[in-house]
């Protein structure tokens, strides 16, 4: 497919992306551009997410992927610790914050999906009923340091080689995920420009549980 094609496609679904009221029809812009043969899968999630977080720095876009590769950064053990610290955050957030859109969107690879904890504030979704899916995709992580090394450059080559502006901050970020990733320190937290930028509040959830547990309250509020 030619440049010059690209960009028209491009520039025919910048629109509905940007103007999505909410996150959930993030896949309908990926079925999109996939079935227009624009990018391979993982580079046109990237894509998409530069285009709906444009303030993102590399370490964003690094804790995007790799949320998607590892699920929960921590194994979950006590639900009633996890009660209480999105109690915290629903009641120690500014007020700003939950005025936003509602949003659920799918990782990297569709493994895991991003869960707005508004829902719970909003009667959507139970604190218990959440608590209980994050436990359900909660699962021990099996880390090999050569392998996801090797696995985030070649994301960041479909990053670099694609018509997606570079993430802010990326020289920086980038020495600073490469000795994390050589002193097995892996998670990385959010920047600050993100968290003060988009001010998100959410909880990663496996796809199957989701969708099994999760999103028919979703759809049943939208109805």
């Amino acid at each position: 497919m030619n440049s010059l094609f690209r960009k028209m496609l491009l520039l025919l679904l910048l629109p509905f992306v940007q103007q999505a009221p909410a996150q959930t029809h993030w896949d309908t812009a990926v079925a999109e551009c996939r079935q227009a043969n624009y990018y391979d899968w993982e580079e046109c999630r990237l894509s998409l997410y530069m285009q709906r977080y444009p303030q993102s720095q590399l370490r964003d876009v690094y804790k995007y992927c790799f949320q998607d590769y590892f699920g929960l950064e921590h194994l979950l053990t006590d639900s009633m610790a996890t009660v209480q610290y999105i109690e915290y955050e629903l009641n120690n957030s500014d007020t700003d914050d939950w005025r936003r859109p509602l949003f659920y969107y799918p990782l990297l690879k569709n493994n895991y999906v991003r869960v707005d904890i508004n829902y719970v504030r909003q009667g959507v979704i139970p604190l218990e009923t959440l608590v209980s899916a994050m436990l359900r995709s909660a699962q021990p992580a099996n880390f090999n340091s050569e392998e996801w090394h090797n696995r985030w450059h070649s994301l960041l080559q479909l990053l670099n080689n694609s018509h997606t502006p570079k993430p802010l901050n990326y020289e920086e970020d980038y020495q600073l995920i490469e000795q994390a990733i050589k002193s097995g320190q892996y998670a990385i937290h959010h920047s600050r420009l993100f968290n003060e930028t988009y001010r998100q509040h959410y909880r990663i959830v496996r796809r199957d549980v989701f969708e099994r547990i999760l999103l028919p309250l979703i759809e049943k509020h939208t109805q």
